[in-house]
């Protein structure tokens, strides 16, 4: 049987139904191999960088493992990007690179390259994935694909890496022959003990808090995560990969808070006097740069399949009390169990929350009028009617998320999937591609800023040839609003390459969509724009959606740098909250 033959049935056999890739000459074997095998289907992306975020979003929708195919040199180091992604969020994905034959390999020699497109790949890729390793002898293709395979989805999940020379992928090898990898058994820790002790601390708590984070989605935790809020009866917050897990009208929802976020969900984690961690590493845009003020009140409890983000804090200001290393869908029914037990009275505390979502509630989002363009935040409260029940929408990076992840109303099963940790810009359309190849009869939401689309823009030809159910919205600034929004915060608004008075390069989108075969819409006008998103959603195929956005609107509220989030808060205090309260303006 032929190696590349035998790579491709094992990835059928696992329930992979597609790849992504481009062609190249150390891959053609691969690619020979995936045309021939009737269970896997191949989608050609237009940059390898977009192959590797496309398998991420393949990942991130189905659960399956995400593959990508490229050729050596080039074509293998173009999928940095996207394997950054999922290995920093958590997604299981394999990136598969061929290399040039064996006998060309240069080895120990004191020479840079010596195959034609030479690169040591495995180097270049062993710290953003969890098992990176270069195919030794094919007699091995079995036990590193088997490795690969049980690494991607062990523990935390992440990319694997296995590159393949060329003359290995087209040797003939016995299939009965070959040497399999056995994992060690995984360790069964004893959970219910710690566990219990944090939900003793919670029940007994006055003022705790549930945070949210992504690890209960990649992988997706299987458990229903509404109805456990509501066992808790807590104020539930969230991190932004995490926002979606509660629909908009869920009774203790706050909401998302950090550096990004709207002040009530700041001032709830800033006077708790407990913090249920479940998934969340609370990142520094969570915490704020001043580690020592965030959560000045509470006892932390973490629970996170990593022990490592729970331990980063140690000696750096905040102290969690609480460490359970697990994985959630292993913790969840155990904290399920413990609050089936319990009826906590919050009331007090919920009542505090009342009065301050009454007083501070609403956040100014300032309509910026200016003709030929509509306000973001409302746009994306309109947006919010029409994206249908269960419908993935997929969000790239820069103002077009922070806008979405503080206005978007979610409905119950709806998902919204980002690169959260990496953010490249020119993630959302590749990732949407992956989860419409996936799904071809489903409809999906892409939100897209300028910047990001310049980064992608050959992928719409993708959409284009595959009739893609995708519904693309370009948040169109005409700059990188959220690079001008930092110049304008530390260097007096001296704009470097980030508009195009600045230096930078823009095309008509809309023209250059149209031209590609993509039926166009531009919103410009509020009066119009929800009579266009009703058309928007009743299209079957492909649409792309120019939103003109003022240049000029900016994201809020922010975090002004160098604050701590305490100093934006008020005092927990019925007397205060009675009498005025004077508040520090988030500055944005």
């Amino acid at each position: 049987m032929k190696l590349s033959s035998y790579v491709i049935d094992f990835l059928a056999n696992k329930g992979v139904t597609q790849v992504f890739g481009m062609s190249g000459g150390a891959a053609v074997h691969l690619l020979d191999s995936v045309s021939k095998n009737p269970a896997i289907d191949f989608t050609c992306s237009q940059h390898e960088q977009s192959a590797a975020i496309s398998a991420d979003g393949y990942a991130r929708l189905t659960g399956k493992l995400g593959v990508a195919i490229t050729t050596s040199g080039p074509g293998a180091t173009n999928l940095l990007t996207g394997t950054c992604c999922s290995f920093y969020d958590s997604v299981p994905t394999l990136m598969l690179t061929g290399q040039v034959a064996s006998h060309r390999l240069k080895g120990n020699l004191d020479i840079r390259q010596r195959g034609f497109q030479e690169t040591d790949v495995v180097s270049i890729f062993e710290t953003v994935t969890k098992y990176a390793v270069q195919l030794k002898k094919p007699e091995d293709i079995r036990y590193c694909l088997e490795k690969a395979y049980h690494m991607a989805f062990e523990g935390r999940p992440g990319t694997v890496l296995i590159d393949i020379p060329d003359d290995f992928q087209r040797a003939e090898i016995d299939p009965e022959t070959l040497v399999g990898f056995t994992p060690d058994p995984p360790p069964k820790p004893d959970l219910d003990a710690p566990v219990y002790k944090i939900m003793e601390r919670f029940f007994a708590a006055e003022r705790p808090a549930v945070i949210l984070g992504g690890g209960l989605k990649t992988p997706e935790c299987g458990h229903d995560i509404a109805a456990l809020c509501e066992k808790l009866g807590a104020p539930v917050l969230s991190s932004w990969a995490a926002v979606d897990l509660l629909p908009h009208n869920h009774p203790f929802k706050i909401g998302s808070f950090g550096v990004y976020a709207p002040r009530i969900g700041n001032y709830v984690v800033q006077n708790a006097d407990f913090l249920l961690c479940l998934g969340s590493r609370l990142s520094q845009n969570l915490t704020g740069g001043i580690l020592p003020s965030f959560a000045r009140a509470a006892e932390i409890a973490m629970i996170d399949i990593s022990a490592g983000e729970m331990d980063k804090f140690d000696g750096f200001g905040i102290s969690v009390k609480h460490r359970v290393a697990a994985r959630m869908e292993d913790a969840l029914p155990i904290i399920d169990s413990y609050a089936e037990k319990n009826h906590p009275d919050f009331e007090q505390w919920h009542g505090y929350i009342a009065q301050w979502k009454a007083r501070f509630g609403g956040e100014n989002y300032d309509p910026v009028p200016n003709p030929g363009t509509v306000n973001a935040y409302q746009f994306i409260d309109a947006l919010s009617e029409f994206v249908p029940e269960k419908e993935a929408i997929f969000a790239d990076t820069g103002g077009n998320l922070t806008w979405t992840c503080n206005a978007f109303q979610f409905k119950r099963g709806q998902r919204l999937h980002s690169a959260w940790n990496n953010t490249p810009m020119g993630y959302s359309l590749p990732a949407a591609i992956g989860a419409a190849a996936a799904e071809p009869d489903e409809a999906f939401t892409c939100l897209i800023g300028d910047g990001g689309l310049m980064v992608c823009l050959p992928e719409l030809a993708t959409v284009v040839k595959h009739q893609m159910k995708l519904r693309i919205f370009l948040f169109n600034n005409h700059g990188h609003g959220i690079q001008k929004q930092t110049l304008e915060t530390w260097l007096g608004a001296n704009y470097v390459g980030v508009h195009e008075p600045s230096g930078l390069a823009f095309t008509n989108f809309p023209a250059v969509a149209s031209s590609m075969g993509l039926k166009t819409i531009t919103i410009d006008d509020p009066a119009k724009m929800q009579a266009q998103l009703q058309e928007v959603y009743a299209e079957a195929g492909p649409v792309f959606v120019n939103v003109e956005i003022n240049p000029e609107q900016r994201l809020y509220p922010v975090l002004k740098f160098g604050a701590a989030l305490e100093d934006q808060l008020p005092a927990l205090d019925d007397e205060v909250l009675e009498e005025e309260m004077v508040i520090p303006k988030y500055n944005g």
